[in-house]
């Protein structure tokens, strides 16, 4: 197990029914706040009114800005920020899924540190912007996938370039996180689903891109993995059930707070190889994840790459009782597909409508923006070349 540092400072107010105390939550924080969010519709209105009665009785300034993409441009979010300053605010309340929380890090932590969004993401060799801190963050999450409620990182799209990247900082937890069971069960199945599927991605990407071993990470993982997968049965046959939005909205939470990484490093290849995905062709990161993940672990199954591993997911998490680890490696894939099939969560880039002739540009952005130890390579178990990119592009048309 290696050593490690873990830093988990967000305050998680869970309940159903307390998105109604962020009044009383943001006055310690702030006096102007700005409410980021999506565009104005459906559910989110009513919950917009609520937060925005909430401030009012609580004597908390603040103006409210919508149009977060659900795939948030580094242009939008700089306007975000023009207006954050212009207003004379001093708190982000960030009220959506995982891309109105990461673009509201961005809001907070730019509006701070100054210059533009797209600065302090990571890309190629271009060394980013650092952060020199960040207004406060309260996040009110409405869709339970990313996590980035209780985390530090977020990602960020570019429009005018049809690149996506990332960034992390220490300044950009947020101080709070109102985890309401209630708003989270408004979400759609179509958006439940996706979310299941992101949070799938996150508890795997580490566990099967480590070299180093940690017992209790693999324990935590596997049980958030057992988890997510009951409850996901569950709740495509009730959205509106409290109590499995709720062990959903924790498996997202602890799934990408560092926990499931405690004492080994990893990478996210998985991650990196969907981001065209998003970027380019608008797909929700969930879907995207469901796209790439069954050919990646096919492929990386086949190439034999850490398969002891690999065969204890899949004999832990999805009942394969092969006693041969290649071979149980093997059918790790399958089993993945299958379970995505039973959840209706199962895509190809043919059902939306992604061109083929599209694969080798797209392996060249992840390569460029993503560099591996080895040229025309991203970072993985073992580096993924630009042709096996292209190669599970191809599995997955």
């Amino acid at each position: 197990m290696n050593n490690f540092n873990w830093n988990f400072p967000t305050e998680i107010a869970y309940g159903e029914g307390r998105v109604s105390e962020i009044g009383e939550i943001a006055k310690g924080y702030g006096k102007k706040a700005m409410i980021a969010t999506y565009a104005r519709g459906g559910f989110l209105d009513s919950i917009i009114d609520t937060v925005e009665t909430s401030l009012k009785n609580a004597g908390v300034e603040f103006v409210t800005f919508t149009g977060i993409e659900p795939n948030p441009r580094a242009q939008t979010i700089d306007k975000a920020i023009e207006k954050f300053k212009a207003e004379g605010c001093d708190l982000v309340i960030a009220l959506g899924g995982g891309s109105v929380i990461d673009g509201s890090k961005y809001i907070a932590a730019t509006g701070f540190s100054g210059g533009n969004a797209w600065d302090y993401v990571v890309l190629g060799d271009r060394v980013p912007r650092e952060y020199t801190g960040a207004y406060p963050i309260i996040s009110i999450p409405t869709i339970s996938a990313s996590g980035s409620e209780c985390n530090a990182g977020g990602v960020l799209t570019n429009a005018e370039t049809n690149e996506k990247s990332f960034s992390r900082s220490a300044y950009r937890f947020p101080k709070v996180a109102i985890v309401d069971p209630e708003l989270l069960s408004s979400v759609p199945l179509s958006i439940t689903k996706d979310s299941c599927v992101d949070i799938f991605s996150h508890l795997i990407e580490h566990y099967l891109s480590s070299h180093s071993e940690s017992e209790f990470a693999d324990r935590m993982t596997e049980g958030m993995i057992l988890t997510l997968k009951d409850n996901f049965d569950k709740i495509i046959n009730n959205l509106s059930d409290t109590e499995v939005r709720g062990q959903l909205a924790l498996c997202s939470i602890f799934g990408w707070s560092g926990l499931q990484a405690l004492g080994r490093t990893g990478c996210i290849p998985m991650h990196s190889i969907e981001m065209p995905l998003s970027a380019i062709y608008d797909l929700p990161h969930g879907r995207g994840m469901a796209i790439v993940i069954p050919p990646y672990l096919e492929l990386m199954a086949e190439a034999e790459v850490m398969p002891a591993r690999w065969a204890k997911l899949a004999r832990r998490c999805f009942g394969v009782t092969e006693k041969d680890d290649v071979k149980a490696a093997k059918m790790l894939a399958p089993k993945v597909t299958e379970w995505l099939k039973d959840t209706g969560s199962y895509l190809t880039l043919s059902d939306v409508n992604i061109p083929s002739d599209q694969f080798e540009k797209m392996a060249d952005d992840i390569v460029r923006m993503f560099k591996g130890p080895e040229a025309n390579t991203t970072p993985g178990p073992r580096p993924v070349t630009k042709e096996e990119i292209i190669k599970i592009y191809n599995m997955c048309k």
